[in-house]
């Protein structure tokens, strides 16, 4: 393994590296994840409108989820690597322009590595869900009786009356943390496989045992950055929902015309963020990273 530890103020690094993402090559940086963020509204859209049309039961509908969840890592496994590889060249000093993010597709054997990592670790992802659903699976149970009793109070509630709500069930906390913690470790082993494959061309199976050992072995610099971007998203979600709040009690339609583009540009910021992490992260744990300012590597 040749993957590199951070110490705890790593995350922080990543974190503020993200958010400069664009600084070098903003027209590529920002149309590249544009093309990315449309993309990814695709297998969405197509799996609404086949509800719409064929209503399907339940197992229709779960067929057709599965079909739109192979089109979905079909297109955007590849946009992705061309993505982190666009940002690589930004960073370097490269040229490059929104449409790189389409380049893998030219290339068939590219495309299929890019895909079939996406695959495994999709995978990986599904592993993680049963591992989580085995260990609290009497607690999901009792959430969803929760929340059905829950949504059937408040169905039945009379105006002036608000319902009493039964407690929530016991275990949820602990249920909710360590989903986080699958969620972020699970991340962080793609970010950092599918700069092994997109960057540097590794085998699939090398890069996600790459990927595993660069997670774990900073862990704890991956909460630290997780602490802090979610504390950022709830604030600027707050911000846009008082700022629409505010708009809407002048005229509501005002509100509209505001919220979607605000909502639209928060979206793409996102994704240019997310992405220059993932990058960032890969460059100094596995890539060929910069010499690191001093109490950024353990």
């Amino acid at each position: 393994m040749t993957t590199r530890a951070n110490g705890p103020l790593a995350g922080l690094a990543w974190l503020k590296r993200g958010f400069n993402s664009g600084r070098h090559n903003p027209r590529a940086i920002f149309g590249g994840a544009a093309l990315l963020m449309v993309a990814a509204l695709i297998p969405g859209f197509l799996q609404a409108f086949v509800h719409a049309v064929f209503k399907p039961g339940a197992g229709g509908a779960t067929l057709i989820a599965a079909l739109t969840t192979v089109l979905a890592v079909i297109l955007l496994g590849p946009l992705m690597g061309g993505y982190l590889r666009m940002i690589d060249a930004s960073e370097r000093g490269q040229p490059a322009h929104a449409a790189d993010i389409l380049a893998p597709f030219r290339n068939a054997q590219d495309a299929q590595r890019l895909i079939a990592f996406s695959f495994v670790m999709l995978l990986v992802q599904l592993g993680a869900l049963s591992l989580l659903f085995a260990v609290f699976g009497h607690v999901v149970e009792n959430l969803q009786a929760w929340y059905l009793r829950a949504a059937e109070l408040l169905q039945n509630a009379k105006p002036g009356q608000p319902p009493k709500l039964p407690p929530p069930p016991d275990g949820l906390g602990g249920l909710f943390s360590l989903g986080g913690l699958f969620a972020l470790f699970v991340a962080a082993v793609f970010s950092i496989g599918l700069g092994e494959v997109a960057l540097r061309g590794r085998r699939i199976g090398a890069a996600v045992l790459e990927g595993l050992s660069g997670a774990a072995r900073n862990l704890l610099p991956l909460l630290v950055m997780a602490v802090v971007a979610f504390a950022l998203m709830m604030a600027a979600s707050l911000a846009l929902l008082l700022l629409t709040g505010v708009l809407g009690l002048l005229h509501p339609m005002l509100a509209v015309v505001v919220f979607l583009p605000l909502y639209m540009l928060f979206v793409l910021v996102l994704y240019v963020v997310m992405f220059g992490v993932m990058y960032h992260l890969w460059r100094d744990v596995a890539g060929d990273a910069p010499a690191p300012a001093a109490g950024f590597e353990a």
